[in-house]
């Protein structure tokens, strides 16, 4: 049952070389460096747009950015576990290259198509977020992103429904819950695992779901 949450902060960030894997040749570029806003330049609250946060950008915007996944959410309840990972101990708010980091909200709370109150700003789950490869080589740890896919510390995506500013502190106030049963962590459950036709017809129904998780499914369903 979801009771109160807050979005405890706010990140953004820009396409950059990752340290340690890049050549001169070929450099690994990734936006997963995340930094606080600059609340001296947004006394009022950052602007969100359709597209994402006011400043932030994708390096690869396949897997990344648009509509569908223009903020990036991660709960703050998961760097307890994270801080007991040897070499994990410094992480914190956009650590897995999150926009919004927030307390109160975790993948079994949270369904796809939950349309939340953010201040000005209305905001909908889209869709969960798969771990990248890059979270490895950012941190230097092998298996980080193979660890967050089996816990299900995934984490998920949100589509800006009226766009606004946002800042840090407020509450997200659920408005709408359109499929209470469709959890980011059972629709991760089917994503990794076997599933049923039923349930890929069912979820790929869902209102709210990501245009690119629904093809996915379909095709699924077609194999």
């Amino acid at each position: 049952m979801l009771t109160s949450a807050t979005l405890l902060s706010i990140q953004t960030g820009r396409p950059e070389p990752l340290p340690g894997v890049e050549t001169t040749e070929n450099p690994v570029i990734s936006a997963i460096f995340k930094r606080p806003v600059d609340w001296d330049r947004y006394p009022g609250g950052i602007p969100l747009g359709v597209e994402g946060l006011e400043g932030d950008e994708q390096a690869d915007r396949r897997n990344h950015g648009g509509p569908f996944r223009a903020v990036n959410v991660y709960p703050a309840e998961h760097y307890q576990h994270w801080h007991t990972v040897p070499g994990l101990e410094g992480m914190s708010g956009g650590a897995f290259g999150e926009n919004f980091t927030t307390l109160g909200l975790l993948e079994d709370t949270v369904s796809i198509g939950d349309v939340f109150r953010v201040g000005e700003v209305i905001v909908s789950v889209t869709q969960p977020r798969g771990p990248c490869y890059k979270l490895n080589r950012k941190w230097r740890s092998p298996d980080l992103q193979q660890r967050a896919e089996q816990l299900g510390r995934v984490g998920w995506y949100l589509r800006v429904l009226q766009p606004g500013r946002v800042r840090a502190g407020l509450p997200l106030e659920l408005i709408e819950r359109p499929s209470p049963e469709w959890t980011i962590a059972r629709v991760w459950s089917v994503y990794r695992g076997p599933a049923s036709p039923d349930d890929l017809r069912r979820l790929a129904a869902a209102p709210g779901l990501s245009d690119g998780w629904r093809d996915a499914l379909i095709r699924r369903l077609e194999k």
